[in-house]
């Protein structure tokens, strides 16, 4: 086979993120916008020493389980799947990937918990502009470029997203606001940020730019008229030539620099730097599936790892004798200690630091039993997986949104003693190929 030779052949299976597989005299080529069991005509724009790439040319035979798509936004890939299809998908996916690395039949993966109406579920958005000549587009990055389309009705983001991306898109252009060009390196505006609380009563507008900006007072007082819902507008300073979105230094330009969340009875409050879940919906069905995996009573004393602005620890305290929450992040530490005071709970200590770095003083101070970590795609250093094998921790819950990495901890914890019976994934990106999973390990 050589680039742009055409063939006709039958969809496989998938990859980890959503490409069909197709073989060719069983060679396999990943293709995009396809579904298991399709017969496709498929044209090759890649190959390497143990795969290619393919373009769909045309669908032959299309499965039921095929959606018409217009255009997908935002990495919502494999929008083309019915929904059915892609929680089968992703419940696959945890399980092969756990198969792979664990080589352990005996750990049963759950079917994936999905949501009743799986579009304009996510209530943070950040949107690149970038001038085209005379035109300003602002919307999402082709994939694996920087070349920005325009975003007009994206499936996977708040609604009241869209309606301000459009209105904020004109307003760019009719006051002809300076934007940031990454060739020159010159002009201002680079990105702008919606954070939106779960009652779609607070909107947050974070204006991200190279530098303050001429007609920035005009601007602002004209993103103000959109919505009464805007309750803040921040500038955030970001003049590095890097890939990183957020700068350090933010100025409030309108209203207060935080919303106010509800997740049940807790409020939270969040800023523009907060980690915070872009699911309103299934961070709620997350968390309780967090308590329900850790079996937990009034006695327990826990360790959040990775707490963020303290989510999941205020979560857990209900439930606790005590919390203890740790995360680098300056912060959000400071965030979880007001969202602690916030609502009343004193039963939660947070501490900043590299979680591998305090967990032994503090395990050495208190008779930890429960450790929850919900660490970034990267997954846990070794050296604090570790530090919970030599405290002898009865109970680790493991909150993941990279089964691969999952898996890796999982196989380290397992030669360790430590074993698991099931593995949770659940949907909190639908539309795209990623999945959340939570599973419990415990000594054997």
């Amino acid at each position: 086979m050589e680039k742009n030779d055409e063939f006709i052949s039958t969809v496989v299976d998938y990859t980890h993120d959503g490409f069909g597989i197709v073989k060719k005299e069983n060679f396999p080529f990943f293709v995009e916008n396809v579904i298991v069991g399709e017969k496709v005509k498929i044209k090759v724009v890649k190959i390497k020493k143990n795969f290619g790439y393919a373009i769909l040319e045309e669908v032959i035979n299309p499965s039921k389980k095929r959606l018409e798509v217009k255009e997908k936004t935002s990495g919502a890939s494999i929008m083309h799947m019915n929904y059915e299809e892609q929680l089968n998908f992703k419940t696959q996916k945890v399980k092969n990937i756990i198969k792979k690395t664990l080589k352990d039949e005996k750990i049963k993966i759950l079917n994936t918990i999905g949501m009743e109406n799986p579009i304009y579920y996510r209530n943070k958005s950040v949107l690149p502009v970038k001038r085209y000549k005379d035109i300003v587009k602002m919307g999402y990055y082709k994939s694996r470029t920087h070349d920005v389309e325009d975003i007009y009705d994206c499936k996977i983001q708040f609604q009241e997203h869209n309606y301000l991306t459009n209105k904020i898109r004109k307003i760019i252009n009719d006051m002809n606001i300076s934007i940031y060009d990454e060739d020159t390196k010159e002009g201002s505006l680079r990105h702008i940020m919606f954070r939106t609380n779960k009652s779609k009563s607070e909107i947050m507008v974070v204006l991200i730019s190279k530098n303050k900006f001429k007609k920035l007072d005009k601007f602002v007082s004209n993103i103000k008229k959109i919505s009464d819902k805007i309750v803040g507008i921040i500038l955030n300073i970001n003049d590095k030539n890097t890939n990183v979105i957020l700068g350090e230094k933010s100025y409030l330009l309108y209203g207060e620099d935080f919303i106010i969340d509800e997740i049940e009875d807790l409020k939270l409050k969040i800023s523009p730097k907060s980690f915070y879940q872009i699911n309103p919906i299934q961070t709620q069905k997350l968390y309780n599936k967090i308590i329900d995996v850790a079996r937990l009573d009034s006695n327990d004393i826990i360790l959040d790892a990775y707490c963020g602005i303290g989510t999941i620890s205020l979560f857990l305290a209900k439930k606790a004798k005590k919390v203890y929450g740790i995360e680098v992040v300056e912060s959000a530490i400071r965030d979880a200690k007001e969202n602690a005071k916030l609502n009343n709970i004193s039963n939660v200590t947070f501490i900043l630091g590299k979680a591998e770095e305090k967990i032994s003083t503090l395990l050495k101070s208190e008779k930890i039993n429960v450790v929850v970590v919900d660490p970034p795609r990267k997954g846990c250093e070794e050296i604090f997986l570790q530090n919970l094998v030599d405290m002898n921790i009865e109970k680790i819950v493991y909150v993941s949104c990279n089964p691969a990495t999952l898996a890796r901890d999982m196989k380290f914890l397992k030669t360790k003693g430590y074993y698991a019976r099931e593995i949770q994934p659940v949907d909190m990106f639908p539309q795209t190929p990623h999945v959340e999973s939570v599973v419990l390990m415990t000594r054997k």
